[in-house]
């Protein structure tokens, strides 16, 4: 889900065109009738709403200096945080329909011209109209070779990657299982950490930079998660949430304090075990409905909502059932075999007002977050207590960001499941149908070591809240940082001088 140096040269195309850095950018368009800023305000939203982003731009910038010159700090703010809004999301669907063309060309050459063409021309290409043109999403070329197995496997390094996971997940499902009654084994201790260099010239002058770093936190398989040094200390707003629903470190840097290039450095450590449940579907217990959990991890809520449409999807796949187990398992073997993994333009979807469970049931595909906020909002639906947890995976040797899904059983606890881990034998050449099941069985009540909990549930808040947007306010996989000074998301920046390492301490 990280977006480094291929997002910012996005987003510097779109910048240009949207902040005014080209000539006269400032002067196009008329000004609305009427005095002073709310005019002004009320026409940009309407053309930010009809797709007009650079119009909107342009009207929101003259209403922020307005509002300023009224004293309306908050109305100003608000209108940066709405050019914001389109800067992510043009920056999520920076290319026209040429320079997709070119992509396609490029990434596609075996494939016909007039097949590539149908792609674009059948409209099922994820796109967003932007000043009355489509523009299409920045992992357009991935997510065609995701939904078309053929050309997945035609790409040599995106196949040897999916190869080597599989290999890994074998190895661990033939390995000896503990005692039915210990879920938890096999641990591995980690040491992570967290690089930042900024150069001083890429900060405004002055204001407040707010920055939140993700870090582990204590959970079931995660039994322990430790702050080893933060340099500068100095910067530390508030104590690590290690024992939260979700892990941070808050930190500010008063910008007109900082001479030289902004470093941080901060590095954790964390124990996380194998997970391996055997439930006897007799002995699961009764849910007391009463309890803060159950009303919490049942209820439509955030980027887990249950629609009516929804709700009727899961008690069409449930049926009679009523063993919460077996219903669980009905739902995860819907997902796994029914929605296709693709990626999904996140950053889009807040300022537009959706919601991640809901584009997934209308389109049948999402990624590892977007497929199990789904499987979480269809078991809720049916009264199956269910979130969407994660942080990092790794599978790859360093930390990249993943989500996965649990569900609640009395008497056992949060159970896991990965959709999209399982999916991944979809696209190995040579299994059989009895291979491919029995690794999609194992991601249903197991999972393995190579994972890192930073946050419980999707959606949780931040502390202190992040007022303003960030980049990818479902998750913190990366640092999210909020800056009034700073016209530019200021996660992108942040993020394009960010790195993280991780090492294996003990296994």
């Amino acid at each position: 889900m990280r977006m480094k140096r291929k997002c910012l040269l996005a987003l510097s195309l779109v910048l240009s065109l949207l902040l005014g850095v080209g000539a006269g950018c400032g002067d196009g368009g008329t000004t609305p009738e009427g005095d002073g800023a709310a005019p002004l305000a009320q026409q940009a939203r309407e053309e930010m709403d009809a797709g007009e982003f650079t119009r909107a731009t342009q009207l929101y910038r003259q209403a922020r200096e307005a509002y300023l010159n009224e004293g309306d700090a908050a109305a100003a703010r608000e209108c940066l945080d709405r050019i914001q809004d389109m800067s992510a999301i043009a920056m999520t669907y920076p290319y026209g329909k040429d320079e997709l063309r070119g992509l396609l060309t490029e990434a596609f050459a075996q494939v016909p011209e007039d097949e590539r063409e149908s792609w674009i021309e059948s409209g099922e290409l994820e796109h967003f109209i932007i000043d009355g043109e489509p523009r299409y999403f920045l992992n357009t070329v991935d997510n065609i070779k995701f939904r078309d197995v053929d050309l997945f496997r035609q790409d040599a390094t995106m196949l040897a990657g999916y190869e080597g996971l599989y290999r890994l997940m074998v190895k661990i499902m033939d390995e000896p299982r503990g005692p039915a009654w210990q879920p938890y084994g096999n641990p591995v201790s980690y040491r992570g950490t967290h690089i930042l260099n900024v150069p001083r010239g890429e900060l405004p002058a002055s204001g407040l930079l707010k920055m939140w770093f993700p870090i582990p936190i204590v959970t079931g398989p995660q039994p322990a998660a430790r702050i080893v040094s933060i340099t500068p200390d100095a910067c530390v707003a508030q104590a690590p949430s290690i024992d939260e629903d979700i892990g941070l470190v808050y930190m500010e840097v008063p910008l007109d304090e900082l001479e030289d290039d902004l470093e941080i450095s901060l590095t954790f450590e964390f124990d996380h075990y194998e997970q391996r449940f055997e439930v006897d579907p007799e002995k699961v217990g009764a849910y007391n409905t009463d309890s803060a959990l159950y009303r919490e991890y049942t209820a439509s809520a955030g980027n887990i909502q249950i629609t009516p449409e929804i709700a009727e999807t899961a008690r069409g796949i449930v049926g009679g059932e009523t063993d919460p187990y077996l219903a669980a398992k009905k739902i995860y073997d819907y997902v796994v075999d029914n929605i296709t993994y693709s990626l999904v333009p996140h950053p889009a979807l807040w300022p537009r007002g959706e919601y991640e469970s809901l584009y997934v049931h209308e389109r049948g595909y999402g990624d590892c977050g977007a497929q199990s906020m789904y499987f979480s909002a269809l078991c809720r639906a049916v009264g199956i207590p269910a979130r969407t947890t994660g942080g990092w995976q790794l599978f790859s040797g360093n930390l990249a960001g993943h989500f996965w899904a649990e569900f609640y059983l009395p008497g056992y606890g949060w159970v896991p499941v990965d959709p999209t881990a399982a999916e991944s034998a979809d696209y190995i050449p040579g299994l059989s149908e009895a291979e491919v099941r029995s690794f999609k069985d194992f991601f249903f009540a197991n999972q393995d070591r190579f994972r890192c909990v930073v946050q419980h549930d999707v959606d949780e808040q931040f502390t202190p809240p992040a007022l303003h947007p960030i980049t990818y306010a479902v998750a913190l996989q990366s640092p999210a940082s909020n800056c009034d000074t700073m016209e530019e998301m200021p996660d992108m920046v942040i993020n394009e001088h960010w790195t993280t390492r991780v090492e294996v301490l003990k296994e």
